[in-house]
């Protein structure tokens, strides 16, 4: 059997080829290793296949995606020789109306343990098809397939100004926290609240796939990679032995509970260049509305231990979140340009499906928006013109993004980087 797997355009961001998809790229070595074939095509740059061209189009999407997902649906609905068959997090987040798209299934869940992948090659019904997590150890996952890395374009600088090309790597799913403006906590509806780990030999043999396709950098999308201490030592051996240099996305509060600056300092002797913190907000109180769980204090603790070992440190803030006041908003502002951490992403916030947020009765937070915005707005936008779709009982919608107008402006000025 031929099987296209498509990822629609991403129209949110300013470079969509830096990144791959790693989830479809799972779904191939499920599907090849069931003896079929596998095409990739990121219309991003590809061209949508046409009916009759495969005999199965598996398309996957987040839901800042489901755009450009309606107009492929619209181009799809009438197929008559291809089965089409819609998954990702779109759909597992809760997104409305996916049945009535016209696709030939859609499929919720974790998509690519190989008994789900055989079910949804050989099964032309349910149409709408919820699965949850397998539970217990991910001993059944393959490595991604990597042909296709070279369609992507991705860079880390090492300290010696040594540019390495970089992909992505994912060695567990899950995450337990419960912040309320995330669909993959234990709060959320995507995995569940128990964090399901790679064996580690699986890990080392997808460092050894991503050297042979030519890459000497990894960036890591593992909720919070340094969760597990004791495997985590184990990664940085394999970073050692292979010298590979990496990003990652992690916590301050999971750093200093799990042995501080001397555990940094062990990733950072591993190959750690760079880390991205949610800070979110420096106001620990706009912190606790949203059910954070770290403190602006371990947040500075961790930026100054960064700079000391000559990791950046990228610090993601979110503006109109629950309880938002200006005042709130000034103390975030004072925080960035006090502390300057080495790149700022400043957003505002994005009430997208399957949070907390966005699941609560109305009025639990702090926090409103117009009950059906246009899902071409489901990104921040222009990084001159972000929208803000959100407002608190003390800032309307205008307000919010005329002081991350002003706010992009400052830290512009002030030479601290995106």
């Amino acid at each position: 059997m031929n099987i296209a797997l498509v990822f629609p355009r991403s129209i949110f961001l300013i470079d969509p080829m830096v990144y791959p998809p790693l989830g479809l790229w799972y779904l191939a070595a499920q599907i090849e290793a069931l003896g079929h074939h596998c095409d990739y095509y990121d219309l991003s740059v590809d061209e949508l296949p046409n009916d009759g061209d495969y005999d199965q189009l598996w398309l996957s999407a987040t839901s800042s995606q489901m755009h450009e997902v309606r107009i492929i649906a619209a181009k799809v609905k009438d197929w008559q020789k291809t089965k089409t068959i819609f998954g990702g997090a779109a759909p597992w987040s809760g997104i409305r109306d996916v049945d009535q798209l016209g696709f030939s299934q859609v499929f919720a869940g974790e998509g690519d343990h190989p008994k789900t992948v055989e079910f949804l090659l050989s099964h032309d019904s349910p149409k709408i098809i919820h699965q949850p997590p397998t539970p217990g150890a991910l001993d059944w996952v393959l490595p991604p397939v990597r042909r296709w890395s070279d369609k992507y374009h991705s860079y880390l600088i090492d300290h010696s100004g040594n540019k390495h090309v970089t992909t992505t790597l994912f060695t567990s799913r899950g995450c337990p926290m419960a912040c309320t403006i995330c669909e993959s906590g234990r709060a959320g509806v995507i995995w569940d609240k128990f964090v399901r780990y790679d064996p580690v030999a699986l890990v080392e043999k997808q460092m050894q796939d991503i050297i042979e396709t030519g890459h000497t950098g990894v960036m890591y999308y593992d909720d919070i990679f340094p969760l597990n201490k004791e495997r985590t030592l184990k990664i940085l051996k394999l970073h050692r032995k292979y010298k590979l240099i990496y990003r990652c996305f992690l916590r301050t509060d999971v750093i200093i509970k799990q042995g501080g600056f001397y555990y940094l300092k062990e990733m950072a002797q591993s190959g750690l260049i760079e880390v991205l913190a949610g800070v979110e907000s420096a106001d620990n109180q706009i912190k606790d509305n949203i059910n954070k769980g770290t403190t602006i204090e371990q947040d500075t603790m961790v930026l100054n231990w960064c700079k000391q070992l000559g990791i950046k440190f990228k610090a993601s803030i979110i503006l109109g979140l629950p309880g938002e006041t200006r005042e709130t908003l000034e103390t975030t502002r004072r925080w960035i340009l006090e502390n300057r951490p080495d790149r700022v992403d400043i957003n505002t916030l994005i009430p997208f499906p399957g949070t907390p947020i966005t699941r609560a009765p109305k009025g639990t937070y702090d926090v409103y928006w117009t009950e059906a915005f246009p899902e071409e707005y489901w990104f921040k936008g222009p990084r001159n013109d972000t929208q803000a779709l959100v407002g608190t009982s003390h800032l309307e919608p205008a307000e919010i993004k005329e002081f991350h107008k002003q706010l992009m402006t400052e830290i512009e000025r002030e030479g601290i980087p995106y």
